[in-house]
């Protein structure tokens, strides 16, 4: 896999196809590897570009504070090395933070926005739940911050019908730098980015699971409401990751949505 040194990290990327270029930034605790099911489907008519944040996957693990502003900043210059002027962005959970930061700081890198089961400031119930992973974190056992995650992050439907995939998730995450893991659930904590949502110009889609527990949906019917001339899809019956759990809702909402866009 590709890696560039952008912003004093080592950032891991994979691209494929052409086209506009358009890129997938994860959630806390993931990597490009989440979605590589969907990356052939979208790189029919874009070029896809996933990397690892910084603290994730292959790329380096800085010890220290880290903030969205900071995973900002990275694929910032990341985009400079790719030379990519402008993409459309699709942002998961703390991809979203991240993606509505860039949209809001750096409009003219951004020809659209998709914003999938994120959040615009940190609301009780949610620093209640991401809190409750530090406790986990601070124990050192990330068996238990996989128990704590999986009911936040899959519906129950999907957790009863795929038994695999969730083993697999928690083997994941009990390979996870603990240290990187909790800098990052402490960035998630501090973003904020009530009263600049009309700072975002790029025409923007807002896609929520229904059954998201960790960001529900009202998370999203508040950031369709405040940035301008947003739209909103819910995905029924999915939980927070709806591109693996409705894969073909999904690419349909979301391709037509980069379509009309580019």
């Amino acid at each position: 896999m590709p890696r560039l040194s952008v912003n004093n990290v080592g950032m891991h990327y994979v691209e494929s196809g052409q086209g506009s270029p358009l890129l997938l930034l994860h959630g806390v605790g993931g990597s490009h590897e989440m979605w590589l099911p969907i990356v052939p489907d979208l790189a029919r008519s874009h070029r896809v570009i996933a990397a690892d944040h910084r603290g994730h996957g292959a790329s380096d693990k800085p010890r220290g504070s880290y903030t969205i502003s900071l995973f900002c900043q990275d694929w910032l210059a990341l985009l400079d090395a790719l030379k990519v002027d402008r993409a459309h962005l699709v942002g998961l959970s703390m991809g979203g933070a991240i993606a509505m930061r860039l949209a809001g700081e750096h409009p003219q890198r951004v020809r659209s926005l998709v914003l999938v089961d994120t959040w615009a400031f940190p609301h009780p119930d949610f620093l209640a739940l991401m809190r409750k992973r530090l406790e986990r974190l601070a124990s050192g056992d990330l068996a238990a911050y996989a128990d704590e995650a999986i009911p936040q992050v899959y519906s129950p439907a999907f957790i009863a019908a795929n038994p695999q995939a969730i083993a697999d998730y928690r083997s994941r995450v009990t390979q996870l730098n603990p240290a990187s893991v909790r800098a990052a659930v402490e960035a998630c904590i501090t973003h904020d980015m009530r009263g600049r949502q009309a700072e975002i110009k790029a025409p923007t889609l807002v896609v929520v699971g229904s059954e998201d527990r960790l960001t529900p949906p009202h998370h999203s019917e508040y950031l369709a409401r405040t940035i301008p001339r947003a739209r909103l899809v819910v995905i029924q019956g999915s939980g927070h990751i709806p591109h693996l759990e409705k894969p073909g809702e999904f690419l349909k909402v979301v391709g037509d949505f980069t379509a009309s866009t580019s």
